[in-house]
């Protein structure tokens, strides 16, 4: 277009004013290298200048992209954990209502318990980690809790470390395990029984449970709609907090039912 254009020119001063004098070829030459590198440096920085705008706006798009899937992620975790509470307030409930026309000094004993497990719920798991040496102690009170409503047929054995300090964990994230045991695992026999350990091998935990399973578990699952949370809130919870921090393997044999949890602190 430049160089049409510079012919039209020369061409008409040529025609129209024969005394004009006309620029050599060497003089076009130059004026059209000069016209042509400062388009180029022009299209270099109208593109340059284009392409840092397009990285700002995706940058700035990224970022708030990132503030909602954060904030996203923060409330789903907190409605994960406040269904959690819900959910066991609901089963305790269930259990001392039985216990109170058989024993009101057991229920009295219940309530305590129940009161200090509420209030560590309540009130200690609002934070993003906690202690687990708080977790072990919560655990160990539930189990004493649920020995409570149970008779000499309670197999329960525990193997937890005594030293965890320093070592924090996200909270509740062990106990729908525990409690999923106790759900399925008791339903005192002689054959029934709840195993649990938890091994700390710096920078993992590893927390493994298993349980006696009763053929007519598997029935009723079939059978009827499960209404309780089961363990799909807790590997809700793993994915958002642990990501690719975490490996749970859950096992179900005949009679046998068994999780194994590692975490990478």
């Amino acid at each position: 277009m430049i160089s049409f254009a510079l012919f039209i020119i020369t061409l008409y001063s040529n025609i129209a004013l024969p005394n004009t004098i006309l620029p050599s070829f060497e003089d076009v030459i130059i004026l059209l290298t000069g016209t042509y590198l400062i388009s180029l440096l022009s299209s270099v920085f109208y593109f340059t200048k284009e392409s840092y705008r397009s990285k700002e706006e995706k940058s700035i798009i990224e970022k708030e992209k990132n503030m909602l899937e954060l904030k996203f992620k923060e409330v789903h975790l907190q409605l994960l954990k406040e269904q959690i509470h819900p959910h066991f307030i609901f089963n305790m409930m269930n259990n001392l209502y039985a216990l109170v026309n058989e024993s009101p000094t057991v229920s009295r004993e219940v309530i305590v318990r129940l009161s200090d497990l509420l209030e560590y719920m309540l009130y200690e798991c609002n934070a993003e980690k906690v202690e687990l040496s708080k977790e072990v102690a919560f655990i160990n009170n539930y189990i004493e809790l649920e020995k409570i409503r149970h008779d000499d047929s309670f197999n329960v054995t525990t193997d937890f470390p005594k030293n965890v300090s320093g070592i924090k964990i996200a909270p509740l994230i062990l106990f729908p395990f525990v409690e999923n045991a106790f759900k399925h695992g008791l339903k005192q026999t002689n054959k029934d029984f709840i195993s649990m350990k938890l091994e700390i091998t710096s920078p993992r935990i590893q927390f493994s449970i298993n349980n006696y399973k009763h053929d007519t578990v598997l029935a009723e699952h079939k059978t009827k709609k499960n209404k309780g949370l089961g363990l799909k809130n807790v590997q809700e919870r793993l994915e958002l907090l642990y990501q690719n921090r975490y490996d749970l393997q859950i096992s179900r044999d005949k009679n046998l039912f068994e999780v194994k949890l590692k975490i990478v602190r």
